[in-house]
């Protein structure tokens, strides 16, 4: 049995985003697994499932560099959601770029419950359990 419903991959790279959903089928980390290629593209269709009466993911990987929208971008639309509406999210940025800047400007965010560092591994993922 899957240990969560739904998970969000928010990344422009189709290889990580493609490895990161197999892991995940692999260990039955959730059910359910979507991904969107950039920040725009991830804020549209999350704000689609409120409007459905759907709930958020329970958790999202966020990339930070991505085209359109980046992570950043998408945090600052991302936290203009009710707070009742997006309280049991928990967004991962992975990156595999990390600096002592953007460790920092990700705990200004409330939404951002830790940074990771690329490649997802069976480990990280269960740690986010």
């Amino acid at each position: 049995m899957s240990k969560i419903g739904s998970c969000c991959i928010i990344d422009d790279d189709d290889f990580f985003a493609f490895n990161a959903k197999k892991l995940m089928k692999e260990i039955e980390f959730c059910e359910n697994v979507l991904w969107y290629a950039d920040g725009q593209e991830a804020i549209d269709n999350l704000v689609g499932l409120l409007i459905e009466n759907i709930p958020l993911p329970e958790v999202i990987l966020l990339d930070l560099n991505m085209p359109n929208k980046d992570g950043w971008a998408f945090l600052r639309e991302f936290e203009n959601i009710p707070e009742n509406q997006r309280k049991n999210v928990k967004i991962y940025i992975v990156s595999s770029f990390v600096s002592p800047e953007n460790l920092e400007k990700a705990k200004s965010f409330t939404s951002v419950e830790s940074y990771l560092i690329k490649p997802l591994t069976e480990e990280v993922l269960d740690n986010l359990l």
